[in-house]
């Protein structure tokens, strides 16, 4: 590879004068099971748990020796990460984010144990062709295996130089979310009543936004005029004064905290506030995340509970705290963003077309439930380098 002499330079130089800073190694768990060291960088913090699970399931007796991103030190200390593999005696590396141990690569290197990189994301700053981006380089193609989260970052990988056979795109491992409850019962007399109207449901609605919304309903009626808008204010004591605000502008509205029947000529069914959102997230095929237009984060709800239930979603550009959900959502054509109450009303108005929804609904469920199966493709990544690898004197079980 390009640059090899340079990185390899750049790795000394990083190292050198770095030993002995603290001897103590991480506790070893005893057992006759295979060992894997685990190094955790910052960023994956979240997908540890389901990877672990995945690993555990498939080999019980597995030792995992867990570096946090605390473990600093001895990811730096050439010194001390070679005693833990000498002592650990690990039959692989798995490394999970963004964070390269230099001291742990170059110590498993020496040692022939195979790594496998996971949840792993490259900037363009990669490319670059000083010192530290030639020792990234370097580290990198110690890696058997290279997962990453996204395909920008492989085409990056791809430009570096990087083996083909060694990297694959799997997008991240994902917060897994168990659909909301809903009454059946309860599912099935509203889906009556609705008599196949076309509905939208504006989910956990600030007050700031509450004209944007009300403005796309009036603009979704003039295209389909039995069109039914369920809002669930953020707040539940705005319910009597939304109430009066949608009257006074010319819409019909049912409350459900009056338990109001609401038929065709029902405009608006004003919810509870943030309850039954699994009922409505089920009978309404495109939900509008509130708080995503004007940036209210108490407003915002995941965005993986409409995905989870088949309701097509549209949101607006503020993420809140749900940055990399949404990227991966948008990236995936599973949800619509806009940017202005303008194009909120275009986005409503468009889908009211079902195949536009179904695509939509079916590539967000997709993304709601594809970080189970990283999480399996990473551990199965793992064992097999594990079987295919022992430490020097021992038999692979």
């Amino acid at each position: 590879m390009a640059g090899a002499g340079l990185g390899q330079l750049g790795l000394w130089l990083h190292l050198r004068g770095r030993r002995g800073q603290d001897p103590a190694l991480p506790a070893i768990p005893a057992g006759e099971g295979p060992a894997l060291v685990l190094h955790v960088s910052a960023d994956a913090l979240q997908a540890e748990a389901q990877v672990l699970r995945r690993l555990a399931r498939n080999r019980s007796d597995l030792r995992v020796i867990r570096l946090a991103p605390e473990a600093a030190n001895l990811a730096h200390d050439p010194a001390r990460a070679a005693r833990l593999l000498d002592v650990a005696q690990p039959r692989a590396l798995l490394l999970l984010g963004s964070d390269l141990p230099p001291a742990l690569i170059a110590a498993a290197q020496a040692r022939q144990i195979p790594m496998i990189l996971a949840e792993f994301r490259l900037g363009r700053a990669a490319l670059a062709w000083g010192m530290g981006a030639s020792m990234r380089r370097q580290l990198l193609s110690h890696m058997t295996s290279i997962l990453l989260r996204d395909a920008a970052s492989h085409q990056i990988a791809r430009r570096m130089g990087l083996p083909a056979g060694r990297l694959l795109m799997t997008g991240p491992v994902s917060e897994i979310r168990e659909p909301l409850y809903c009454s059946e019962t309860e599912r099935v007399s509203m889906a009556q009543q609705m008599n196949g109207r076309h509905a939208w449901f504006a989910a956990s609605l600030p007050q700031p936004e509450e004209a944007a919304v009300l403005a796309a309903h009036e603009a979704a009626l003039r295209h389909s005029h039995r069109a039914l808008l369920i809002l669930a204010p953020r707040d539940s004591a705005r319910i009597d004064a939304l109430a009066a605000r949608i009257d006074a502008g010319g819409l019909t509205v049912a409350r459900r905290s009056e338990d109001e029947d609401f038929g065709d000529e029902v405009q608006v069914l004003l919810t509870d506030g943030p309850t039954e959102m699994g009922l409505w997230y089920r009978l309404a095929p495109v939900s509008f995340m509130g708080g995503t237009l004007e940036g209210e984060d108490t407003a915002m709800r995941h965005p993986f509970e409409p995905a989870a239930l088949g309701s097509a979603i549209v949101h607006g550009p503020q993420p809140g705290p749900y940055p990399t959900e949404w990227q991966h959502l948008d990236g995936a054509h599973a949800a619509r963003q806009v940017r202005s109450p303008e194009e909120l009303a275009q986005a409503v108005t468009e889908l009211t077309q079902p195949e536009l929804i179904a695509a939509l609904a079916s590539n967000a469920w997709k993304v709601s439930t594809g970080g189970a199966e990283v999480a399996i493709l990473i551990a199965d990544r793992v064992l097999g380098a594990m079987e295919r690898f022992a430490p020097a004197g021992r038999v692979p079980a």
